[in-house]
C-alpha cells in the first residue's frame, strides 16, 4: 500500500509538471517560443579531432526539472542524462544529449486546439540531438544538486570521437520523434513500443563507443530510467471512427493539471473507465492496460562485453504494425 501511495505521488507530481508545460489553445506551438535555447535545431558537428587527441568518456546524470524540484525526483531516481567528452590533449569539453525540441510534456501529450471552431489534437513531439562545445558543470555538479554524477566509462581518441560524431548525427536523423513511454505487456518482456528518450541515446552512444573502443570496466555502475505502461498487444484503429474516444481520453488526462494534488489524484482515478490510446509515429493505438498499468523505475543497463543484468537482455521486442 506504501509504495502504491509513493507511485501515484510521483506519478501525481510527474504529470502535473509535464501537463504545466503545455499551453492552453495555442496553434502556433509547435513553431514557436518554447524550445530550448541551448539546442541548435542542426547539431554542431564540433568540428575534427586528431588521432593523438586523448578523450576521456563521462556518463552524465542531473536530476530531472532540478529548476523546480531541486533533488526531490534524483531522489526518486528520475534522471535526465548526457554523454560528456573531456579532450586532456586540447582542455576542450563538448555534451551529446537528446531531449524533446518543445519540453517533455509536449513530447509527452498532445495539445488541444480550436480551428475553425472544431476542437483538435495537436502534437509537438519532436526530439533532437542537443550537442555543444561544453559541459555545463554546474548541472551535472552533485555539490550543486547532490543526487548528479558524472560517472567515468573510458578513454578514446580524436579517430573513435570522429566516429561517434558521425552516429551520434545519424541517430538525429533517424529518431526525430521524442517517445517517453516504454510500452509492455510485462516488465522485462514483450516490449511493443521502446521509448526514445535522453536516456536511450545515452545508452545507444555507450553501446556505440563500446562497439569501436572503450573495453568497459564490469563494476561500473550505469543505470537509467524507465517510464512504463504495461497492457496487451496496441491495436491499431483509424483516427476518424475513434476521434472522439481518443479526444475524451486526453482531455481528461490533460484536465489533470487543474487543481490540488487531491482533485489531481482524483481526476487521474477517474481515467479508469475510459478508453485509453497511445499515439506512436503518427498512429494511434487502443491500449488494454493490465496490473499494474504504469511505473516508472531507475534500473542496470549492461554494459557491453559484460555480464547480463539489465531488462534488455531479456526482452523479446514485438512490433505493432
Amino acid at each position: 500500500m506504501k509504495r502504491s501511495i509513493i507511485l501515484l505521488l510521483f506519478v501525481s507530481l510527474f504529470v502535473t509538471f509535464v501537463l504545466s508545460q503545455i499551453p492552453d489553445n495555442d496553434p502556433n506551438l509547435c513553431q514557436q517560443r518554447i524550445q530550448r535555447e541551448d539546442c541548435p535545431q542542426i547539431p554542431t558537428p564540433w568540428g575534427t579531432f586528431n588521432e593523438s587527441d586523448v578523450i576521456e568518456v563521462y556518463y552524465l546524470q542531473a536530476p530531472v526539472f532540478e529548476a523546480v524540484f531541486g533533488n526531490f525526483f534524483g531522489k526518486l531516481g528520475g534522471y535526465h542524462s548526457a554523454i560528456g567528452f573531456y579532450d586532456i590533449t586540447t582542455g576542450l569539453n563538448y555534451t551529446a544529449e537528446y531531449d524533446a525540441i518543445f519540453e517533455v510534456g509536449n513530447g509527452t501529450l498532445p495539445n488541444i486546439i480550436s480551428v475553425d471552431g472544431k476542437d483538435e489534437l495537436l502534437w509537438c513531439n519532436a526530439g533532437i540531438l542537443c550537442t555543444v562545445p561544453y559541459i555545463n558543470e554546474t548541472y551535472w555538479d552533485k555539490d550543486i544538486y547532490s543526487t548528479a554524477s558524472k560517472t567515468y566509462m573510458g578513454t578514446i581518441n580524436g579517430t573513435q570521437l570522429n566516429q561517434y560524431i558521425e552516429w551520434m548525427q545519424q541517430y538525429n536523423v533517424s529518431n526525430p520523434i521524442y517517445q517517453t513511454w516504454d510500452v509492455w505487456n510485462n516488465y522485462g518482456q514483450d516490449l511493443f513500443v521502446p521509448s526514445t528518450t535522453c536516456d536511450d541515446f545515452t545508452q545507444a552512444s555507450i553501446e556505440f563507443l563500446g562497439s569501436i573502443a572503450i573495453d568497459y570496466n564490469c563494476s561500473t555502475v550505469f543505470k537509467r530510467d524507465y517510464i512504463n505502461l504495461f497492457t496487451e498487444k496496441p491495436q491499431p484503429i483509424d483516427f476518424q471512427e475513434h476521434y472522439d474516444d481518443i479526444f475524451n481520453f486526453y482531455k481528461a488526462v490533460l484536465d489533470i493539471k487543474e487543481g490540488s494534488i487531491p482533485q489531481i489524484i482524483e481526476r487521474i482515478l477517474s481515467i479508469v473507465g475510459l478508453k485509453k490510446y497511445i499515439y506512436v509515429q503518427g498512429e494511434y493505438y487502443l491500449l488494454e492496460l493490465n496490473y499494474p498499468f504504469m511505473n516508472a523505475k531507475y534500473d542496470y543497463i549492461t554494459l557491453p562485453g559484460c555480464p547480463a543484468n539489465n531488462i534488455e537482455e531479456y526482452s523479446n521486442f514485438i512490433h505493432i504494425n
